[in-house]
Protein backbone atom coordinates (compact mmCIF):
# COMPACT_ATOMS: atom_id res chain seq x y z
CA UNK A 1 0.00 0.00 0.00
CA UNK A 2 1.26 3.31 -0.63
CA UNK A 3 -0.14 7.04 -0.39
CA UNK A 4 0.35 9.77 -2.83
CA UNK A 5 3.24 10.81 -1.27
CA UNK A 6 4.50 7.14 -2.50
CA UNK A 7 5.92 6.00 1.44
CA UNK A 8 4.67 2.38 1.93
CA UNK A 9 1.41 2.30 4.31
CA UNK A 10 2.26 -1.25 5.77
CA UNK A 11 1.01 -3.19 8.48
CA UNK A 12 4.37 -2.14 10.61
CA UNK A 13 3.48 1.38 9.88
CA UNK A 14 -0.46 0.52 10.99
CA UNK A 15 0.91 -0.84 14.11
CA UNK A 16 3.59 2.02 15.68
CA UNK A 17 0.63 4.35 14.53
CA UNK A 18 -2.13 2.44 17.13
CA UNK A 19 0.38 2.31 19.35
CA UNK A 20 0.94 5.22 19.69
CA UNK A 21 4.79 5.57 18.34
CA UNK A 22 4.10 7.29 14.33
CA UNK A 23 6.14 10.00 13.81
CA UNK A 24 4.03 13.41 13.02
CA UNK A 25 4.23 13.13 9.48
CA UNK A 26 3.95 9.33 9.60
CA UNK A 27 0.26 9.95 11.53
CA UNK A 28 -0.30 12.98 8.79
CA UNK A 29 0.31 10.04 5.92
CA UNK A 30 -2.13 7.50 7.41
CA UNK A 31 -4.56 9.95 8.10
CA UNK A 32 -4.74 11.03 4.51
CA UNK A 33 -4.41 6.93 3.62
CA UNK A 34 -7.28 6.53 5.72
CA UNK A 35 -9.34 9.45 3.77
CA UNK A 36 -8.83 7.77 0.61
CA UNK A 37 -10.89 5.06 0.75
CA UNK A 38 -13.72 3.39 3.09
CA UNK A 39 -12.02 -0.08 2.86
CA UNK A 40 -8.39 1.72 4.07
CA UNK A 41 -10.26 2.24 7.80
CA UNK A 42 -11.77 -0.93 7.74
CA UNK A 43 -8.44 -2.85 7.35
CA UNK A 44 -7.26 -0.47 10.11
CA UNK A 45 -10.15 -1.64 12.31
CA UNK A 46 -8.96 -5.48 12.17
CA UNK A 47 -5.50 -4.80 12.60
CA UNK A 48 -6.81 -2.75 15.92
CA UNK A 49 -8.67 -5.87 16.96
CA UNK A 50 -5.80 -8.34 16.35
CA UNK A 51 -3.85 -5.75 18.75
CA UNK A 52 -6.19 -5.84 21.22
CA UNK A 53 -5.93 -9.38 21.36
CA UNK A 54 -2.51 -9.76 21.45
CA UNK A 55 -2.18 -7.22 24.54
CA UNK A 56 -4.80 -8.82 26.51
CA UNK A 57 -2.73 -12.22 25.95
CA UNK A 58 0.18 -10.44 27.58
CA UNK A 59 -1.90 -9.17 30.81
CA UNK A 60 -0.05 -11.52 33.63
CA UNK A 61 -0.68 -9.45 36.49
CA UNK A 62 -4.04 -7.39 38.37
CA UNK A 63 -2.28 -4.40 37.86
CA UNK A 64 -1.72 -4.60 34.59
CA UNK A 65 -5.10 -6.13 33.48
CA UNK A 66 -6.57 -2.54 35.52
CA UNK A 67 -4.50 -0.13 34.08
CA UNK A 68 -5.17 -1.73 30.63
CA UNK A 69 -9.02 -2.24 30.97
CA UNK A 70 -10.05 1.30 30.53
CA UNK A 71 -8.50 1.11 27.39
CA UNK A 72 -9.74 -1.92 26.22
CA UNK A 73 -13.64 -0.92 27.02
CA UNK A 74 -14.67 1.20 24.06
CA UNK A 75 -12.29 -1.05 22.11
CA UNK A 76 -14.74 -4.08 22.71
CA UNK A 77 -17.31 -2.36 22.52
CA UNK A 78 -16.84 -1.61 19.10
CA UNK A 79 -15.45 -5.17 18.16
CA UNK A 80 -18.49 -6.65 20.21
CA UNK A 81 -20.65 -4.71 17.97
CA UNK A 82 -19.53 -5.08 14.88
CA UNK A 83 -19.67 -8.78 15.81
CA UNK A 84 -24.08 -8.55 16.35
CA UNK A 85 -24.28 -6.86 13.64
CA UNK A 86 -22.42 -9.88 11.30
CA UNK A 87 -24.53 -11.99 13.82
CA UNK A 88 -27.92 -10.88 13.07
CA UNK A 89 -27.41 -10.09 9.54
CA UNK A 90 -26.43 -14.50 9.32
CA UNK A 91 -29.42 -14.90 11.94
CA UNK A 92 -31.56 -13.03 9.71
CA UNK A 93 -30.02 -14.90 6.60
CA UNK A 94 -30.57 -18.11 8.63
CA UNK A 95 -34.19 -17.30 9.76
CA UNK A 96 -35.30 -16.49 5.90
CA UNK A 97 -33.57 -19.30 4.52
CA UNK A 98 -35.50 -21.18 7.36
CA UNK A 99 -38.55 -19.71 6.52
CA UNK A 100 -38.26 -20.80 2.40
CA UNK A 101 -36.99 -24.70 3.78
CA UNK A 102 -40.37 -24.75 5.66
CA UNK A 103 -42.25 -23.41 2.96
CA UNK A 104 -41.13 -25.55 0.62
CA UNK A 105 -41.74 -28.44 2.87
CA UNK A 106 -45.39 -27.62 3.63
CA UNK A 107 -45.66 -27.44 -0.29
CA UNK A 108 -44.41 -30.86 -1.07
CA UNK A 109 -46.25 -32.63 1.73
CA UNK A 110 -49.38 -30.67 1.02
CA UNK A 111 -48.98 -31.68 -2.51
CA UNK A 112 -47.90 -35.58 -2.19
CA UNK A 113 -49.28 -36.31 1.23
CA UNK A 114 -51.96 -34.17 1.95
CA UNK A 115 -55.12 -36.33 2.70
CA UNK A 116 -57.38 -36.90 -0.68
CA UNK A 117 -61.33 -35.83 1.00
CA UNK A 118 -62.89 -38.65 2.35
CA UNK A 119 -64.37 -41.22 -0.04
CA UNK A 120 -68.26 -42.14 1.09
CA UNK A 121 -70.20 -45.17 -0.18
CA UNK A 122 -74.05 -44.83 0.39
CA UNK A 123 -75.96 -47.67 -0.32
CA UNK A 124 -79.84 -47.43 -0.12
CA UNK A 125 -80.66 -51.35 0.11
CA UNK A 126 -84.62 -51.70 0.53
CA UNK A 127 -85.49 -47.89 0.85
CA UNK A 128 -84.76 -45.20 -1.17
CA UNK A 129 -82.23 -43.09 0.19
CA UNK A 130 -81.74 -39.11 0.12
CA UNK A 131 -78.62 -37.59 -0.04
CA UNK A 132 -77.43 -34.14 0.01
CA UNK A 133 -73.81 -33.56 -1.39
CA UNK A 134 -71.15 -30.75 -0.36
CA UNK A 135 -71.72 -28.69 -3.48
CA UNK A 136 -75.44 -28.45 -2.76
CA UNK A 137 -76.37 -31.14 -5.07
CA UNK A 138 -79.61 -33.16 -4.45
CA UNK A 139 -79.41 -36.79 -5.20
CA UNK A 140 -82.30 -39.50 -4.23
CA UNK A 141 -81.05 -43.21 -4.48
CA UNK A 142 -83.38 -45.84 -5.83
CA UNK A 143 -83.40 -48.93 -3.96
CA UNK A 144 -80.55 -51.90 -4.41
CA UNK A 145 -78.19 -48.88 -5.87
CA UNK A 146 -75.07 -47.65 -4.49
CA UNK A 147 -73.47 -44.02 -4.92
CA UNK A 148 -69.58 -42.80 -4.21
CA UNK A 149 -69.22 -39.09 -3.47
CA UNK A 150 -66.38 -37.57 -1.75
CA UNK A 151 -66.70 -35.74 1.17
CA UNK A 152 -66.22 -32.26 0.16
CA UNK A 153 -65.10 -31.48 -4.00
CA UNK A 154 -61.87 -29.70 -4.98
CA UNK A 155 -60.04 -29.44 -8.38
CA UNK A 156 -61.84 -28.72 -11.37
CA UNK A 157 -64.74 -31.01 -11.12
CA UNK A 158 -67.35 -32.80 -9.18
CA UNK A 159 -67.09 -36.23 -9.68
CA UNK A 160 -69.74 -39.58 -8.60
CA UNK A 161 -69.58 -43.01 -8.97
CA UNK A 162 -73.21 -44.70 -9.55
CA UNK A 163 -74.06 -48.15 -9.22
CA UNK A 164 -78.15 -49.03 -10.09
CA UNK A 165 -80.31 -46.14 -10.35
CA UNK A 166 -80.83 -42.52 -9.07
CA UNK A 167 -82.13 -38.87 -9.70
CA UNK A 168 -79.54 -36.15 -9.81
CA UNK A 169 -80.49 -32.22 -8.83
CA UNK A 170 -77.29 -30.44 -9.75
CA UNK A 171 -76.58 -27.23 -8.52
CA UNK A 172 -75.22 -25.05 -10.93
CA UNK A 173 -71.14 -24.40 -10.70
CA UNK A 174 -69.93 -23.25 -14.20
CA UNK A 175 -66.48 -23.59 -12.78
CA UNK A 176 -66.94 -27.41 -12.15
CA UNK A 177 -68.67 -29.50 -13.99
CA UNK A 178 -70.74 -32.72 -12.29
CA UNK A 179 -69.64 -36.14 -13.82
CA UNK A 180 -71.59 -38.92 -13.06
CA UNK A 181 -69.26 -42.36 -13.87
CA UNK A 182 -70.65 -45.44 -14.07
CA UNK A 183 -69.81 -48.89 -15.41
CA UNK A 184 -70.79 -48.48 -18.77
CA UNK A 185 -71.35 -44.80 -19.66
CA UNK A 186 -70.34 -41.18 -18.17
CA UNK A 187 -72.48 -37.94 -17.75
CA UNK A 188 -71.24 -34.70 -17.47
CA UNK A 189 -73.73 -31.43 -16.48
CA UNK A 190 -73.34 -28.25 -14.89
CA UNK A 191 -76.18 -28.00 -13.33
CA UNK A 192 -79.53 -29.39 -14.15
CA UNK A 193 -81.79 -32.83 -13.53
CA UNK A 194 -82.28 -35.76 -14.45
CA UNK A 195 -82.32 -39.84 -14.50
CA UNK A 196 -79.82 -42.44 -14.51
CA UNK A 197 -80.45 -46.02 -14.53
CA UNK A 198 -77.13 -48.39 -14.65
CA UNK A 199 -78.49 -51.78 -13.51
CA UNK A 200 -77.04 -54.61 -14.85
CA UNK A 201 -80.40 -56.20 -15.12
CA UNK A 202 -82.71 -53.97 -16.99
CA UNK A 203 -82.14 -51.56 -20.06
CA UNK A 204 -79.19 -48.59 -19.19
CA UNK A 205 -80.45 -45.40 -19.49
CA UNK A 206 -80.39 -41.35 -19.05
CA UNK A 207 -83.28 -38.88 -19.03
CA UNK A 208 -82.86 -35.49 -19.19
CA UNK A 209 -86.01 -33.50 -16.90
CA UNK A 210 -84.43 -30.10 -17.04
CA UNK A 211 -81.17 -28.32 -19.23
CA UNK A 212 -78.81 -30.89 -20.64
CA UNK A 213 -75.92 -33.24 -20.23
CA UNK A 214 -72.92 -34.85 -22.06
CA UNK A 215 -73.06 -38.90 -22.00
CA UNK A 216 -69.77 -40.35 -23.43
CA UNK A 217 -69.36 -44.28 -23.71
CA UNK A 218 -66.98 -45.63 -21.88
CA UNK A 219 -66.11 -48.07 -24.34
CA UNK A 220 -66.03 -46.21 -27.70
CA UNK A 221 -65.64 -43.01 -26.25
CA UNK A 222 -68.52 -41.32 -28.56
CA UNK A 223 -70.52 -38.60 -27.02
CA UNK A 224 -73.95 -37.57 -27.14
CA UNK A 225 -75.93 -34.16 -26.08
CA UNK A 226 -79.33 -34.92 -24.33
CA UNK A 227 -81.65 -32.43 -23.81
CA UNK A 228 -84.51 -31.66 -21.59
CA UNK A 229 -87.07 -34.05 -22.37
CA UNK A 230 -85.05 -36.79 -24.11
CA UNK A 231 -83.75 -39.88 -23.12
CA UNK A 232 -80.85 -42.43 -24.40
CA UNK A 233 -80.74 -45.97 -24.13
CA UNK A 234 -76.84 -47.22 -23.56
CA UNK A 235 -76.20 -49.62 -26.49
CA UNK A 236 -78.83 -48.33 -29.13
CA UNK A 237 -77.16 -49.39 -32.58
CA UNK A 238 -78.20 -45.03 -33.60
CA UNK A 239 -77.39 -43.86 -30.32
CA UNK A 240 -79.63 -41.04 -30.57
CA UNK A 241 -81.37 -39.74 -27.82
CA UNK A 242 -85.32 -40.07 -28.43
CA UNK A 243 -88.45 -37.83 -27.24
CA UNK A 244 -89.32 -39.41 -23.55
CA UNK A 245 -92.81 -40.51 -22.83
CA UNK A 246 -95.57 -40.93 -19.57
CA UNK A 247 -94.45 -45.07 -20.52
CA UNK A 248 -90.52 -43.74 -19.65
CA UNK A 249 -91.69 -41.83 -16.99
CA UNK A 250 -93.19 -44.58 -15.00
CA UNK A 251 -89.19 -46.08 -14.85
CA UNK A 252 -88.92 -43.51 -12.48
CA UNK A 253 -91.97 -43.41 -10.46
CA UNK A 254 -90.04 -44.19 -7.45
CA UNK A 255 -88.81 -40.60 -7.39
CA UNK A 256 -91.58 -38.91 -9.13
CA UNK A 257 -94.61 -41.05 -7.25
CA UNK A 258 -96.56 -40.89 -10.60
CA UNK A 259 -97.79 -43.77 -12.63
CA UNK A 260 -99.65 -43.54 -15.38
CA UNK A 261 -100.81 -46.68 -16.99
CA UNK A 262 -102.89 -46.34 -20.66
CA UNK A 263 -104.27 -49.75 -22.21
CA UNK A 264 -101.69 -52.10 -20.18
CA UNK A 265 -101.70 -55.59 -19.56
CA UNK A 266 -102.19 -56.49 -16.00
CA UNK A 267 -98.77 -58.27 -16.10
CA UNK A 268 -96.75 -55.00 -17.31
CA UNK A 269 -98.32 -52.61 -14.82
CA UNK A 270 -97.49 -55.55 -12.11
CA UNK A 271 -94.12 -55.11 -12.95
CA UNK A 272 -93.82 -51.87 -13.10
CA UNK A 273 -95.18 -51.99 -9.71
CA UNK A 274 -92.72 -54.25 -7.96
CA UNK A 275 -90.05 -52.22 -9.82
CA UNK A 276 -91.50 -48.99 -8.21
CA UNK A 277 -92.07 -50.21 -4.50
CA UNK A 278 -89.55 -53.39 -4.31
CA UNK A 279 -92.38 -55.65 -3.59
CA UNK A 280 -93.33 -58.91 -5.84
CA UNK A 281 -96.63 -59.61 -6.89
CA UNK A 282 -97.90 -62.67 -8.09
CA UNK A 283 -100.56 -62.89 -10.50
CA UNK A 284 -103.01 -65.95 -10.17
CA UNK A 285 -105.70 -66.82 -12.97
CA UNK A 286 -106.63 -64.66 -16.00
CA UNK A 287 -105.95 -61.81 -14.18
CA UNK A 288 -103.04 -60.81 -15.91
CA UNK A 289 -104.17 -60.40 -19.65
CA UNK A 290 -106.74 -57.32 -17.83
CA UNK A 291 -105.71 -54.12 -19.86
CA UNK A 292 -106.62 -51.51 -18.25
CA UNK A 293 -106.71 -47.59 -18.12
CA UNK A 294 -105.56 -46.23 -14.92
CA UNK A 295 -103.35 -43.62 -12.89
CA UNK A 296 -101.81 -43.64 -9.41
CA UNK A 297 -100.59 -40.75 -7.71
CA UNK A 298 -98.37 -40.06 -4.53
CA UNK A 299 -100.19 -43.60 -3.13
CA UNK A 300 -98.20 -46.52 -1.35
CA UNK A 301 -98.22 -50.15 -2.43
CA UNK A 302 -101.32 -50.67 -0.15
CA UNK A 303 -103.00 -47.45 -1.64
CA UNK A 304 -102.52 -49.09 -5.14
CA UNK A 305 -103.86 -52.35 -4.24
CA UNK A 306 -107.49 -50.82 -2.58
CA UNK A 307 -107.46 -49.00 -6.32
CA UNK A 308 -106.86 -52.36 -7.88
CA UNK A 309 -109.48 -54.49 -5.76
CA UNK A 310 -111.89 -50.92 -6.58
CA UNK A 311 -112.13 -51.61 -10.23
CA UNK A 312 -111.55 -55.56 -10.87
CA UNK A 313 -112.99 -58.34 -8.89
CA UNK A 314 -109.46 -60.03 -7.19
CA UNK A 315 -108.11 -61.27 -3.86
CA UNK A 316 -105.18 -59.47 -2.19
CA UNK A 317 -103.05 -61.52 -0.15
CA UNK A 318 -100.17 -59.70 1.35
CA UNK A 319 -96.96 -60.91 3.19
CA UNK A 320 -94.51 -58.09 3.88
CA UNK A 321 -93.12 -57.16 0.36
CA UNK A 322 -94.83 -60.69 -0.78
CA UNK A 323 -97.80 -60.07 -2.48
CA UNK A 324 -100.32 -62.03 -4.17
CA UNK A 325 -103.13 -61.40 -6.06
CA UNK A 326 -106.36 -64.14 -7.60
CA UNK A 327 -108.70 -63.22 -10.05
CA UNK A 328 -110.65 -65.09 -13.01
CA UNK A 329 -110.82 -61.92 -15.64
CA UNK A 330 -111.61 -58.23 -15.93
Amino acid sequence: MENNNNHIINDELLTRYLLGEASTDESAQIKQWLSAAPENMIALRRLKTVLDMVELSKMNTEDEWLSFKPKLKPKTLEVTLNKTERTLKVRHYAIAASILVLIGFSLYFAFFFSPSPKRIIARSGDVVKEIKLADGSNISLNRNSELEYPETFSGKKRPVKLKGEAYFSVAHDSTMPFIVETDNFTVTVLGTSFFISAFDNKPQQVMVESGRVRCDNNLTGKSVIINAGEKYIFGQAEQKPTPANQEDMNTYAWKTAKLVFVDKKMSDIAETLNQTYGCHITLNGQISNCVLNVNFENLTIDGVLNVLQTILEIKVKKDKKNIEIDGNGC
